[in-house]
C-alpha cells in the first residue's frame, strides 16, 4: 500500500485513508498494512475506528472503479473521566480512561467534573492526588476507578450513662483478686463492700447531642440526640443536693448496683445459716458471712449475699442473690425435685453451680461452671469469668430469655445439654400482634367515620343537627389520634423485636461439643460434632452455626 494513501488532518488530530480501488496492485491490502502505515505516522496510540478500516480495505481491494473518498480511521483523544455517585449519595468515584495520544487529565478537570456532578462534600484531596498520579501511567483506553469522596453518617448521641462509684459484689464474684505472676485467687474475694451515709454511690454522665452527618451532595443528615435519663431511686439512696448528677447514700449499709441507680440495704448480717441458727425468714436483705448448710432455707424480701458456699439448701429472694464461693446440690433421679434451689426476683451471681435449680427474673452469671443444673432466666445467661479462663455449661437444661454466653458448652463425653435461648420472643411477638390488631381496628373505625361523614354531607346544611356534626368531628379526631398512636407502637415493637433478634445468640467462646441441643426462638439445631469458637444466631434463612 502506498504511503500516500494515509493523510494527517491539518490539526494533527486525525488520520484518514484516501480510499479508492487499487486496480493496478497485484496483492490485496491487508489490515497489517494499515497498521504498519499508522505506525510510520506515529498513530499507534490513536483511537482506531475498526469498522472504518474495514470499509477502507473493502474499497481499496475492489475489482471495479468506485468513487474515491477520504475515510477517517484514527483520531487523537484526550483522557476522559466518568463520575459516579452511589445510590445513597454517601460516596462518589471517578473513572479515568487513558488518553489516545492526547492530553492527560489534570487536577482542574477532576475538580470541575466533581462540581458538575454536585459533589461538594467529603472530597478527599489525597485520593484525588493519587488518582491523578496513577492516571498518568494509563495506556490508551486503560481505565482506573477510585473512590474520591465519602459522606459521613450521623453519629447519634449517647444516652445517659451511669457509672458506679462503689464496688459491686456481684462483679467481684466474677472477677477474683489478681495475684503476682498473672495468677488469680478464686477463693479470695476481699471484704464485703459497705458504704457510709452521705457517700457517693453513682455518677450520671449526661446524654450527648451527637454529630450531624452529610452526603457527598452536601445534604445534611441530622444526628439523633441521646436520651437524658434520670436516676432510678431505690431505698437508701438519693440525689445529692449539691450535684444532680451524683447519687449518695442516705444510710449506711451494703450497696447493690441496680439499673440506673443503687440500693443501699440496712442488711441483717449473720455468720452462718445452719441447724444452730435455724431457717432465716426476713423482710429485708441478708448478708451471710459464712455458708448456708444442707437442709436450711433462707427467704427474704430483699437481696441475699452469701460469702461462703450454699450446699443442698433453698434460697429465695425478692431481689438479687449473690453466692461468693459456689452452690452445691447433688445428683438425683431425673423425675425428682432438686435438693438445692435458688430463686431470685433479680439476678443470680455465683462462682459455680452443680445439680441446682436456678430461677431468676434477671440475668444469671456464673464465673466457673454450671453442671447438670436446671436454669431459668428471663434475662441472659453467662458462664465465663472475666479472664476467659473458666466457664463450662454442661448437662441439664437452660431456658434463657435472651442470649447464652459461655467459654465451653457441653462435654467431650457427649453429655446431653439442652439450651433454649430467646424465650422472650413470644412476649415481643404478642406485643406486635396486639398493637397491629388495635391499629387495624382504628382503621376500620375511620372507614366507618368516613361513611358517616358522606351521609352527613348529603343532608342540607341547615338541616344537619349540630350535636351530630360535633360528635362526628370529635370521633374522627379521636380515632385519627388513636391510629397514629397504635401505628407508632406497632413500629416501635417491631423494630425492637428485629433489633433483639439480630443480636441474640448462643456463643461458645472456646468450644461447643456434640450432644448439645440448641433452640433459638422457634428454631432447633442439634450439635452432632465438636466445634471450636462458635456463635449460633438467627438469620433470614433460619438458625445458623458459624465460627466465632
Amino acid at each position: 500500500m502506498s504511503q500516500s494513501l494515509l493523510k494527517l488532518s491539518k490539526d494533527n488530530n486525525a488520520i484518514s485513508i484516501h480510499a479508492h480501488p487499487l486496480l493496478e496492485v497485484t496483492s490485496l491490502v491487508e489490515r497489517t498494512d494499515i497498521y504498519q502505515e499508522l505506525s510510520s505516522q506515529h498513530g499507534n496510540d490513536l483511537f482506531l475506528f475498526e469498522s472504518a478500516i474495514d470499509s477502507a480495505i473493502a474499497i481499496l481491494n475492489a475489482d471495479k472503479h468506485l468513487s474515491p473518498q477520504f475515510i477517517v480511521i484514527a483520531e487523537r483523544r484526550d483522557a476522559s473521566l466518568i463520575v459516579k455517585t452511589a445510590k445513597n449519595n454517601m460516596s462518589a468515584s471517578i473513572t479515568v480512561i487513558g488518553a489516545y495520544g492526547g492530553q492527560d487529565i489534570d487536577g482542574a478537570a477532576l475538580i470541575s467534573a466533581l462540581k458538575q456532578n454536585n459533589i461538594v462534600k467529603g472530597v478527599r484531596k489525597n485520593l484525588l492526588q493519587t488518582l491523578l498520579t496513577k492516571s498518568h501511567l494509563l495506556g490508551p483506553g486503560e481505565k482506573i476507578t477510585m473512590q474520591v469522596a465519602l459522606g459521613r453518617l450521623p453519629q447519634h448521641g449517647d444516652d445517659s450513662a451511669f457509672e458506679p462509684l462503689v464496688d459491686d459484689m456481684s462483679l467481684r464474684v466474677l472477677t477474683p483478686r489478681k495475684l503476682d505472676h498473672d495468677k488469680v485467687d478464686m477463693r479470695d474475694l476481699g471484704e464485703l463492700c459497705s458504704v457510709a451515709q452521705g457517700q457517693s454511690l453513682m455518677r450520671r454522665i449526661r446524654a450527648t447531642a451527637g454529630v450531624d452527618g452529610y452526603s457527598v451532595l452536601g445534604e445534611a443528615l441530622p444526628a439523633k440526640a441521646g436520651e437524658d435519663k434520670p436516676f432510678s431511686l431505690y431505698d437508701g439512696a438519693a440525689i445529692s443536693d449539691y450535684d444532680e448528677d451524683i447519687l449518695i447514700a442516705t444510710q449506711s449499709g451494703v450497696p447493690i448496683i441496680k439499673k440506673n441507680g443503687v440500693q443501699v440495704d440496712d442488711a441483717l448480717v449473720v455468720k452462718d445459716v445452719s441447724a444452730t441458727t435455724g431457717h432465716v425468714n426476713f423482710d429485708g436483705s441478708v448478708v451471710i458471712q459464712g455458708d448456708v448448710k444442707p437442709g436450711m432455707k433462707v427467704t427474704v424480701s430483699g437481696s441475699v449475699t452469701v460469702l461462703g458456699f450454699v450446699e443442698l439448701a433453698e434460697l429465695e429472694a425478692g431481689a438479687d442473690i449473690i453466692v461468693a464461693k459456689g452452690i452445691l446440690g447433688k445428683q438425683s433421679a431425673a423425675d425428682s425435685e432438686f435438693a438445692c434451689t435458688i430463686r431470685a426476683g433479680g439476678k443470680i451471681t455465683s462462682k459455680f453451680a452443680q445439680y441446682t435449680l436456678l430461677d431468676a427474673k434477671d440475668d444469671i452469671s456464673l464465673s466457673h461452671h454450671a453442671l447438670h443444673c436446671h436454669i431459668t432466666t428471663r434475662g441472659k445467661l453467662s458462664v465465663v469469668d472475666e479472664t476467659k479462663r473458666y466457664g463450662t455449661l454442661s448437662g441439664g437444661y437452660a431456658s434463657v430469655g435472651y442470649s447464652v454466653h459461655a467459654l465451653n458448652i457441653g462435654a467431650l463425653a457427649g453429655t446431653a445439654t439442652s439450651i433454649c435461648a430467646f424465650t422472650n420472643f413470644e412476649h415481643l411477638r404478642k406485643q406486635i400482634s396486639e398493637t397491629s390488631r388495635l391499629w387495624e381496628e382504628e382503621k376500620d373505625h375511620l372507614s366507618q367515620m368516613r361513611e358517616a361523614q358522606i351521609k352527613l354531607l348529603k343532608i342540607p346544611t341547615h338541616k344537619r343537627p349540630p350535636e351530630l356534626v360535633n360528635k362526628v368531628i370529635e370521633s374522627h379526631r379521636l380515632h385519627s389520634a388513636n391510629l397514629i398512636k397504635h401505628k407508632a407502637s406497632y413500629d416501635k415493637f417491631k423494630e425492637e423485636y428485629l433489633d433483639v433478634l439480630s443480636q441474640v445468640s448462643i456463643t461458645a467462646i472456646k468450644c461447643i461439643n456434640a450432644g448439645v441441643n440448641c433452640q433459638l426462638e422457634k428454631y432447633a439445631l442439634p450439635v452432632s460434632q465438636e466445634h471450636g469458637p462458635t456463635v449460633i444466631r438467627i438469620r433470614e434463612q433460619g438458625i445458623e452455626l458459624k465460627p466465632l
